[in-house]
């Protein structure tokens, strides 16, 4: 069994809350407008000259729903990441080191070992949402694993 990820340490809210900004604010602006619609129905409903279970059953749901629309749209603003993206990087990180031990134990020639940590770097940086610095800047990076898997 492996460490947690940070989904584990996040709680419920980061795991039903989506990662995504647009989509935060979506909910967060859907259920700031809701609340005070609530609030206006369940005062029509009470300012109604008719009474009786189902009026009340109303005016309880709409209530509800005016105090805690609020709280809904703050916590989807506030909620912290799920960690989504820090499991595809360790998955990254697991797979250059597993090429890695596979190097060392002589599994994979030379030209095989470049060949597949090209791929990879190709890989993480076409997933990643930062511009590669350069046409350079995978070729540093595969000489640096190259450079570390044979000290």
């Amino acid at each position: 069994m492996g460490p947690p990820h940070a989904t584990d340490r996040a709680g419920p809210l980061a795991r039903f809350t989506p990662d995504s900004r647009r989509w935060r604010r979506r909910i967060a602006a859907v259920a700031a407008c809701a609340a005070p619609l609530a609030a206006y129905a369940a005062v029509a409903i009470i300012s109604g000259v008719k009474s009786g279970l189902v009026y009340n059953l109303l005016v309880a749901a709409f209530g509800t729903l005016a105090l805690t629309l609020p709280a809904v749209a703050a916590a989807s603003l506030l909620a912290p990441p799920s960690g989504a993206t820090d499991r595809t990087k360790s998955r990254e990180a697991d797979a250059v080191e597993t090429l890695k031990r596979r190097y060392a134990a002589g599994e994979v020639d030379e030209a095989e070992f470049e060949r597949r940590l090209d791929a990879l770097v190709r890989t993480e940086h076409a997933g990643s949402d930062e511009p590669a610095a350069g046409a350079g800047s995978g070729e540093r990076a595969r000489g640096k694993e190259i450079e570390s898997v044979r000290r």
